[in-house]
């Protein structure tokens, strides 16, 4: 029996294919024959060149470059910058989430893989999130995702409001938390953790609590990066439990 969830895998599995196996034969017009330039192929080299340059740096002409074509062959591929972002980010997070299972269907345990998921995924690639950001994922996959999870959701007793809603309050949580980690890349750095310590510990009187609190919070997020992250799902998702325990009699 096909599950809700797996239908997801398989909408990522089947966007992935079709980006990869998309071609059209007119880029030969542009110089894009002698390559044999696939879309998907284009979508790996966007990929690699953000990781050199950044979004800042990600342009069409520079991608051309890089495929040793000229950059009116992209066009025959994509209708413009931004459906080349819409297939980069379709590429990072389809392709997390046909690589991983949910550990079970409860609503609590997709929930956390989704989130854990996109985090992954978007700190896997250098500005993933503003490629994210920047991304009309109505256009992708993303969308039939969604549906078996709102069908999921549903089916557990979540009304309308808290599946839509529980979904965005994770998506939002885990894209904010990716914007600060690449927006800095000292933020979860041993050096600065340390520092902040001999902060505090150099002024007891004056920061008490913050010594007692944020001291072995810094040793555990040393110690597992994730700890923080985690931390701030878990308060989500008690209170997205909380909630769904609220409606359940009207639900039946």
């Amino acid at each position: 029996m096909t599950t809700p969830i797996c239908k997801l895998q398989a909408a990522a599995s089947r966007r992935r294919r079709y980006n990869i196996r998309m071609t059209t034969a007119s880029a030969a017009k542009e110089g894009g024959r002698e390559r044999n330039l696939e879309r998907g192929q284009v979508v790996v080299e966007a990929l690699a060149l953000l990781e050199e340059v950044g979004v800042g740096g990600l342009t069409l002409r520079k991608l051309a470059d890089r495929l040793h074509v000229k950059a009116a062959a992209l066009y025959w591929h994509f209708e413009n910058k931004q459906d080349l972002i819409d297939a980069m980010a379709a590429s990072i997070i389809l392709g997390a989430f046909e690589r991983s299972t949910p550990p079970s269907e409860n609503w609590r345990d997709l929930l956390a893989w989704i989130a854990r998921t996109n985090h992954q995924a978007l700190l896997s690639r250098r500005d993933g999130v503003q490629i994210l950001a920047h991304a009309n994922m109505s256009q992708t996959g993303m969308m039939d995702g969604l549906e078996a999870l709102m069908r999921t959701l549903t089916q557990q007793g979540f009304s309308s409001d808290l599946a839509m809603s529980s979904f965005f309050a994770i998506i939002r949580y885990t894209i904010g938390c990716v914007f600060e980690e690449q927006a800095d890349p000292r933020h979860n750095s041993v050096g600065r953790n340390v520092e902040r310590v001999h902060r505090l510990q150099r002024n007891p009187e004056r920061y008490p609590y913050m010594n007692k609190i944020i001291t072995p919070i810094i040793k555990k997020q040393r110690d597992n990066p994730q700890f923080l992250f985690e931390q701030g799902l878990d308060i989500i998702l008690d209170g997205v439990g909380k909630r769904f325990a609220s409606e359940k009699p009207l639900a039946g």
